[in-house]
Parts: structure tokens; C-alpha cells; sequence
């Protein structure tokens, strides 16, 4: 509901603006998508609702600078799966911690996978991969 709010009174249309203003490629355009599903996943400590309130933005940004729609859909995804896992008030650790009677904290270091994503991540964001989809 807030984010329709933002998007009523030209709030989108102004974060559009803003976060591609330095942008000229579309490694960029990538980058700027990743980073903005994982903010507002850390934000809403929920990966669906950051992908669906980024969605729209994402799009624009994809028509703006020609991306592949299903590597965009494929950024949101895993950006927000990769947030999602690291925060420790997220569902997953929470619920790791619970039955482990570990801190969350004490439990980010051996989270390999969220890490490994992330890497992969930025890897095909960096290199255009795959080159079919880039």
C-alpha cells in the first residue's frame, strides 16, 4: 500500500531518476537492480514483498537501458534470496538460531551458500553472464 502511495505522488518516478542518473551501461542497470531489491529486502525482512514492490522499477530500468527480462527476473530473485539469508532478524535464521540456541550472529559466518550466491551474483553482473541473456 505505501509503495502505491509513493508511486501516486511521483515518488518512483523520482528514485528512477536518482539512482539512474550516474548509470550508462547496463552492468550498471544491473547493479542499481540488485541493490535496490536488497535494500528494501532488508528493509521488509520479506524477499516477496521486496521483489514485488522492485518489480516495477526493475522494469522500467530494464526497458530503459535494454535488458534481458529474464536475467532482471533472475537478479531479483537472487538478490533478495541472498538478503534474505544474511539478515538476522530474517525468517531463516531466526528460525535457524531458535533451534540451534545459537545467536543469529553467531551464525552468519558459516552461511556458505548465501555467500556463494552473492559471489556468483556479482560475477554475472561484472562478466555479462550468460552472454546469450547479456
Amino acid at each position: 500500500g505505501m509503495f502505491e502511495l509513493v508511486r501516486h505522488n511521483g515518488g518512483i518516478d523520482y528514485i528512477i531518476a536518482k539512482i539512474t542518473r550516474h548509470i550508462h551501461g547496463k552492468r550498471g542497470a544491473e547493479g542499481i537492480i540488485a541493490s535496490l531489491v536488497a535494500t528494501i529486502d532488508v528493509c521488509t525482512a520479506n524477499n516477496t514483498v521486496a521483489i514485488i514492490s522492485t518489480g516495477g522499477i526493475a522494469k522500467r530500468i530494464s526497458q530503459q537501458f535494454a535488458l534481458d527480462s529474464r536475467k532482471v527476473a533472475s537478479i531479483l530473485d537472487t538478490s533478495s534470496c541472498v538478503m534474505q539469508c544474511l539478515i538476522p532478524y530474517g525468517a531463516q535464521l531466526l528460525m535457524a538460531s531458535g533451534l540451534s540456541k545459537l545467536s543469529p550472529t553467531q551464525i552468519i559466518p558459516y552461511l556458505y551458500y548465501p555467500f556463494a550466491l552473492a559471489i556468483c551474483v556479482l560475477f554475472t553482473i561484472i562478466f555479462r553472464l550468460p552472454r546469450r541473456y547479456s
